[in-house]
């Protein structure tokens, strides 16, 4: 369980980084820390017609322990920025690629 606490902290963090008003786009942060899932939304009106509402940044801790990347639309690679602060690479997933593909990328398949 100290695994699954120290990565809910540093993912905390890290999202933190994201939080910023542009314009009409606000942008919210969402974490629900009983099933550990983490999200930056951005959402406003871009003009009078068109409502906008996009995940930013999408990750998850799973019950084993291991971190899923499963959307990632800032310019960071959030990976890295994982790793930097202590995740272990193989406790890392990229859900955002196929399955087929995970095995190749050096980091958790799943």
């Amino acid at each position: 369980m100290g695994r699954i606490v120290k990565y809910a902290s540093i993912i905390k963090e890290l999202i933190k980084k994201y939080e910023r008003t542009n314009g009409n786009l606000e942008t919210h942060l969402i974490v629900d820390t009983q099933h550990h899932h983490y999200q930056v939304l951005r959402m406003g009106w871009t003009d009078k017609d068109t409502f906008l509402l996009r995940i930013i940044l999408y990750v998850q801790i799973k019950a084993d322990g291991k971190i899923w990347i499963l959307a990632n639309w800032t310019e960071d690679e959030v990976e890295q920025i994982l790793m930097d602060k202590g995740v272990k690479k193989t406790d890392i997933v990229l859900g955002l690629l196929p399955e087929y593909v995970r095995s190749y990328t050096g980091f958790a398949a799943a």
